[in-house]
């Protein structure tokens, strides 16, 4: 009985632990980024310049997310994604006067949909606009737009289905969030 009111007790220390990171981790992202709607939640460090993120509502984001580049990285309402997200929205000139780049960054902006779910892993490159409701798998690279409703894998990326689109719309216009 002593062994299990122990370990009780340090599950409810553990869980007030990591209620108070998630707390830290989501008041500086929302004092960080240009925009933030509400609810929303922070599960681990996100580092990078968070001053181009436009957050959008119900927003979930989990541990080691990156944020880099120099355009602005738009996400939308009840976005989630898994562990070591990474969002990159410029890269070096490879075209430029120096090799293997020069001084100067391409930037083009990320858009991320309503209702996106990112799996662990996922890297999105600059220019890609991932539309509504979409799913991107595990350890994919996102080098181009993916349309609505997709579920999209690998690298290089490609759709291999799509959502059932009546039960989305449906379950959306119920308001059936998670």
């Amino acid at each position: 009985m002593f062994k299990y009111v122990l370990k009780r007790l340090f599950l409810g220390l553990d869980n007030y632990r990591n209620k108070v990171y998630r707390d830290v981790f989501t008041d500086i992202v929302r004092k960080s980024a240009s925009f933030c709607g509400k609810e929303l939640k922070v599960n681990g460090q996100v580092t990078g310049d968070l001053s181009i993120l436009h957050l959008g509502d119900h927003v979930n984001i989990n541990p080691n997310a990156v944020i880099m580049g120099k355009a602005p990285i738009y996400i939308g309402n009840y976005f989630h994604c898994g562990m070591n997200m990474t969002l990159i929205s410029s890269n070096h000139n490879y075209k430029g006067e120096k090799i293997p780049y020069d001084s100067t960054h391409i930037a083009k902006e990320i858009r991320i949909k309503d209702c996106v779910w990112l799996g662990h892993n996922v890297v999105i490159l600059p220019g890609v606009t991932i539309g509504e409701g979409a799913i991107i798998g595990a350890g994919a690279v996102v080098s181009k737009d993916i349309p609505e409703l997709a579920i999209a894998v690998g690298n290089p990326i490609r759709v291999i289905k799509y959502r059932d689109s009546k039960r989305y719309y449906s379950l959306k216009q119920k308001g059936q969030f998670y």
